[in-house]
């Protein structure tokens, strides 16, 4: 597993087109529209804070999400067939593919953080800027393998499509973009148990100075587990298929 993980971090620091295109994108976003955001505070902070943490998830799920593309480019070569010869496990293959789609994310979180000191000169300890960049690096793993689910059980055509209706869908109902305090009673209590509320909460909570909520971390693991079996499920019928 350490030397197929140490061929994809390889890959991924070779090829930085798509990290350069889910940074632009929150960064964008965040100076153009955060000068609207008003004195509100929304998810306890004040809504620039708190707007800088929802694009800064907005481009870390973009990011880790990316690898659906990529893995079903690979499925459509081949390399999946290579793989199946090796002794590596199903379960490794995914985590380290998965590990790695995660790393995708973190420049987008340094860039809008970054925009937000310069822009609003949103202000922290090192040590929450720290656990924000921690925390939603951690985070991404359920969206890198939704994202392995996609890629390596769809088509290429098809996966594109999938990951792009799945990334607008969880972005916006799950308060990234639009805060969750402006949505009607019902659009709240759906956002509530997505994974992308919850795993903007850690940015929230973490800005503000709170651990993560107990609730909030359930979810978020429960939304792990179903994807990592998605993934694994859709790994071995793609070996098996190819």
């Amino acid at each position: 597993m350490h030397a197929y993980l140490r061929f994809e971090l390889r890959r991924l620091v070779r090829d930085p087109r798509l990290t350069m295109f889910t940074v632009l994108g929150p960064v964008v976003t965040y100076l153009i529209f955060s000068p609207l955001a008003g004195d509100d505070r929304l998810e306890g902070v004040d809504a620039a804070t708190a707007l800088m943490v929802g694009l800064a998830g907005y481009g870390a799920v973009a990011g880790a999400l990316t690898v659906a593309g990529s893995v079903a480019q690979e499925r459509a070569a081949g390399w999946l067939r290579q793989l199946r010869v090796t002794p590596l496990p199903p379960w490794r293959a995914v985590a380290a593919k998965a590990l790695v789609s995660m790393l995708s994310g973190v420049p987008a979180v340094v860039a809008v953080g970054v925009a937000g000191r310069l822009q609003h000169d949103v202000t922290l300890p090192a040590d929450r800027w720290a656990a924000l960049v921690a925390l939603l690096w951690l985070g991404t793993a359920p969206f890198a393998l939704l994202g392995l689910a996609i890629g390596y059980g769809l088509a290429p055509h098809l996966a594109q499509s999938a990951v792009f209706l799945a990334f607008l869908a969880l972005s916006v109902l799950g308060g990234l973009l639009v805060p969750v305090a402006y949505f009607p009673d019902a659009l709240r209590q759906l956002a509530h148990v997505l994974p992308t509320y919850r795993f903007a909460e850690l940015g929230w909570r973490s800005v503000a100075g709170h651990p993560p909520t107990v609730s909030g971390m359930a979810l978020l693991l429960a939304w792990t587990l179903v994807f990592a079996v998605l993934a694994t499920g859709a790994y071995r019928r793609s070996t098996a298929r190819d």
